[in-house]
């Protein structure tokens, strides 16, 4: 071959690239293609020159992007041309270091096969150490203080290592060469079981631990982000008594089961879903149920939530299927040290199986329900999203559900799932969070960015924010911050767009709760508010939301709806009750209006007996959510109704059942894809999307992607950031960057 046939690329690959063996996995690629050259690491990119022909240069960069390290990821690949040399071999070139570049973080992931198979092995010195990891698995995340990322930075300092772990952690040839989470049985972590003054050691405590959950009582796991409360899946006694200990009536728990076998036979998984539960991210998918666990796993609904076990020390522990739910107070935020536990967690559990490897930074548990994003968490915070490039800001995130954003330069930061803002505990996490986030990243955001919401606690907590940095307050309205979030993570920003925006609450511009809006989406981000659900009252405000019995009567008022299932409500509801929302709704007086689709949906399952006919319900959605469980079960058609007020008196009209709940979906399907179509028509925007709580009913979904699909639209619906609340933080602080960009700020 002549040198004339050859061309050489430098390539630069920026992202989570430092520390997860890219420089050897380059290499090893180059070797398989007889590509010439050499690759080196700094603390934000790898470089690569790289020499071969064309076809097999091209051939080389895409095996090298498509089978990346467990831990790595590229967020963007630059290419330039560079004379020919004369070489032959790849080399691997010593790493450099640029003087306050701060390297990005990469989460903590599942044991890989090779760790795995040391595991299993009995002559290795590793087998069954529940603390087993090399550079392209195991904790991360968790365990950083600061940067740069180096076993004296993190909570593994104190484990000084053996000789044999230190040769490894030194032979630039191993796979546990700088890896800084690497520890053996002779000197790192230990673990141990307490229950009351018993105390058991070593591979015993797991033994203990599964004999307390054969017993039907409740144990405390401290995993790799927090604790879990766990209880045998199989025993409804259990369930129950968990259930009582935390206060959680109905809400549904997650299973962890040991095996895909296992899962397999607990929830009918497709491809994809199998693909993302076995994932280094090892996230909870949320599956249809095969019916061979309790109901009480997750009452009135068809679906269960299972994960493997994503560290040694629950393969250690899970020889069945357990009920695995956050470790924490209701509304809390999740406990992560052994002190907290023991103040906190003691009044939920019989015992504990605890380990000294400290948790620096307290991560949940990331939820997918089937391939939609619910929590973006454990083994996907903190990995950046890509946006326009622009000043660097810090967004709180929203009251429920939350997580936080910083920018910086075209990366967006999220954290991971903090949950319910309310609580001084949860206000303790966010002032840490943005610290660690500000002194992680090397940023000083030049504004914050919140929610307009004046009741918000996060709103509270960003104008003191602001106030103590001395730097602009800028707010944004709640469901133009969810249109902004499904167009950033799609690239779409700079692009006219229609935006379906739907779920239960968000405070809007002119004082009243929205929830159900199509906005006309300007290449600036300048929103107009083109159509909304029609707004009806809520008797008694938040009351409404634990009583959807009052929504419907407030629907039913409004829009001038009846129906015999309206009577039959109306007639097993409370009279004293009845008689004073009546007369809220009279006088006007106690009522907030709403454009709410969410709370529309509440009121529609409410009718038909869902959340126990609404008289009261125990956590957000949970009618809405057992509606469209009925509804599966149940057949439809297109027609002609074209208002929400005719599809729900179409519903109050019915008998119930499946099939009613079933084309009340379909009918709002109908509704808000043949307003959004003639919104994108009259704008001539091709972009259509879908955001919000509301974006989480897979029927719903389905149906307007079928609608919409038919006039000529391909519906955009997230998948990498969730839909609802936990990512509203990406929303606002883009909405953030375009105000600066206005000079509103």
């Amino acid at each position: 071959m002549s040198i004339t046939d050859l061309q050489r690329l430098a390539i630069t690959l920026t992202g989570v690239v430092q520390g997860v063996g890219m420089r050897p996995h380059i290499a090893k690629v180059a070797a398989n293609h007889e590509v010439t050259g050499w690759c080196g690491n700094n603390d934000i990119e790898v470089f690569i020159e790289a020499q071969g022909t064309p076809g097999v240069l091209e051939e080389f960069l895409r095996d090298v992007l498509s089978s990346l390290p467990p831990l790595a990821r590229v967020v963007s690949v630059d290419k330039q041309e560079k004379p020919v040399r004369e070489e032959t071999g790849f080399t691997i070139v010593a790493s450099t270091h640029l003087p306050g570049a701060r390297t990005l973080i990469p989460p903590d992931v599942a044991p890989c096969e090779d760790c795995i198979a040391e595991f299993n092995d009995p002559t290795n010195r590793r087998y069954h150490y529940p603390f087993i990891t090399c550079t392209h698995c195991g904790p991360r995340l968790t365990i950083i203080e600061e940067l740069p990322y180096d076993r004296p930075n993190t909570t593994l300092k104190v484990f000084p290592l053996c000789p044999d772990c230190e040769r490894e952690y030194t032979d630039v040839n191993d796979r546990r060469y700088h890896a800084q989470p690497i520890s053996c049985p002779n000197c790192g972590p230990k673990v141990w079981f307490e229950e009351g003054e018993r105390v058991v050691a070593g591979q015993d405590a797991f033994s203990a631990a599964r004999e307390l959950l054969r017993e039907g009582k409740v144990l405390a796991v401290r995993g790799i982000g927090g604790f879990h409360l766990m209880c045998q899946a199989t025993d409804p006694a259990a369930i129950a008594r968990l259930r009582g200990l935390k206060r959680r009536p109905h809400k549904p728990f997650a299973v962890m089961v040991p095996s895909l076998d296992h899962a397999r036979a607990v929830v009918a998984l497709t491809p994809a879903q199998e693909a993302l539960l076995t994932s280094p991210a090892r996230p909870i998918v949320i599956a249809p149920s095969r019916g061979v666990l309790p109901q009480s796993i997750a009452p009135g609904l068809g679906d269960v939530g299972v994960v493997l076990p994503y560290s040694p020390l629950h393969m250690l522990l899970v020889d069945s299927p357990v009920v695995a739910t956050s470790g924490n107070p209701s509304g809390e935020p999740l406990v992560a040290s052994i002190a907290e536990a023991r103040e906190l967690l003691g009044g939920f559990c019989d015992g504990f199986l605890f380990h000294d490897r400290d948790i620096f930074v307290p991560v949940e548990d990331s939820v997918y329900l089937g391939e939609v994003p619910v929590r973006r968490s454990r083994g996907l915070a903190p990995l950046p999203l890509a946006i326009p490039d622009g000043p660097d800001v810090f967004a709180v995130g929203g009251e429920l559900k939350n997580t936080m954003c910083l920018t910086s330069g075209g990366l967006a930061h999220l954290t991971s799932h903090i949950g319910d803002m309310g609580s001084l505990r949860a206000q303790e996490v966010a002032e840490r969070t943005f610290a660690q986030m500000s002194s992680l990243r090397g940023v000083e955001p030049s504004a914050i960015v919140c929610d307009m919401h004046p009741g918000y606690s996060t709103t509270a907590w960003a104008e003191r924010l602001s106030d103590r940095l001395g730097l602009p307050l800028l707010q944004v309205q709640h469901h133009q911050a969810h249109a902004a979030s499904v167009l950033a993570e799609h690239g779409l920003l700079g692009r006219p767009a229609v935006v379906i925006a739907a779920d239960g609450t968000g405070y809007g511009l002119d004082g009243t709760i929205w929830g159900g809006e199509i906005f006309v989406v300007s290449p600036e981000l300048v929103f107009e508010r083109a159509w909304h659900v029609p707004s009806f009252p809520l008797a008694g405000g938040d009351r409404a939301v634990t009583y959807p019995w009052r929504i419907v009567l407030g629907v039913s008022a409004s829009w001038g709806v009846s129906g015999p299932l309206v009577s039959r409500l109306r007639s097993s509801v409370d009279a004293g009750e009845l008689r004073l929302v009546s007369s809220q709704l009279g006088s006007g007086i106690g009522t907030v209006a709403t454009s709410s689709l969410g709370r529309l949906f509440d009121a529609a399952a409410c009718l038909v007996g869902c959340g126990t006919f609404g008289t009261a319900v125990s956590y957000e959605a949970q009618a809405a959510m057992e509606f469209e469980h009925l509804a599966r079960g149940g057949a439809c058609s297109w027609d002609g109704v074209s208002t929400l007020a005719e599809a729900f008196a179409v519903l109050a009209s019915s008998s119930g059942g499946a099939n009613a709940a079933r084309q009340f979906h379909r009918h709002v399907a109908q509704v808000l894809g043949a307003r959004a179509a003639e919104v994108a028509g009259t704008s001539g925007a091709q972009v259509v999307a879908m955001t919000g709580g509301c974006a989480f009913n897979r029927l719903l979904l389905a149906d307007l992607r079928e609608f919409l699909r038919g006039r000529g639209y391909e519906l955009v619906v997230h998948e990498q950031v969730p839909p609802g609340d936990g990512g509203l933080s990406l929303g606002q602080a883009v909405l953030g960057r375009a105000m600066l960009a206005r000079g509103e700020g």
